[in-house]
């Protein structure tokens, strides 16, 4: 298996609206709520915009060269850290590729963005395997009221 991170681009509107509406996405969001495709557009264009939030999708590269789309990942820069959101496709869960896909987006950080110094994610309690992804790559955790975060230094 050959993964890589590539860039959204306008193309994966659709994909990121219907990934953004599984049920189970949905249950691990703080917002649990059905997204309107007016609402979903209008957030991907200014997030498509905004050059402090880096958005890739995951992608298996097969032997004959087609690109499996598998998960997706988002980081929004402010002050030095980045917040990390991010999901995988329903029929792919479960395979460890969240875990990867967080260590791949580090390793972006660091060559793209050198005013990034830590990592973060906010997690509900309940959603388990999303806070075993960031234990498994290293991850320091403080229970929140609402959540669990999770902070990395990347860079010294």
């Amino acid at each position: 298996m050959r993964l890589m991170l590539r860039e959204v681009t306008g193309k994966d509107i659709d994909l990121l609206f219907q990934w953004a509406n599984d049920p189970e996405t949905r249950q691990n969001a703080f917002h649990t709520e059905q997204i309107p495709y007016d609402t979903h557009r209008t957030w991907f264009v200014k997030m498509l915009a905004d050059r402090d939030v880096l958005k890739y999708i995951l992608c298996n590269i097969t032997n004959t060269g087609e690109m499996q789309d598998i998960g997706q990942i988002r980081l929004s820069i402010e002050d030095g850290e980045a917040l990390i959101d991010y999901s995988i496709d329903s029929e792919k869960r479960g395979q460890g590729f969240g875990t990867r896909m967080i260590l791949m987006a580090e390793e972006k950080l660091r060559e793209v963005r050198a005013d990034v110094t830590y990592c973060k994610g906010q997690v509900k309690k309940m959603n388990i395997a999303s806070a075993k992804a960031f234990e498994k790559c290293g991850y320091d955790v403080e229970e929140r009221e609402q959540y669990l975060e999770f902070v990395k230094r990347i860079r010294s």
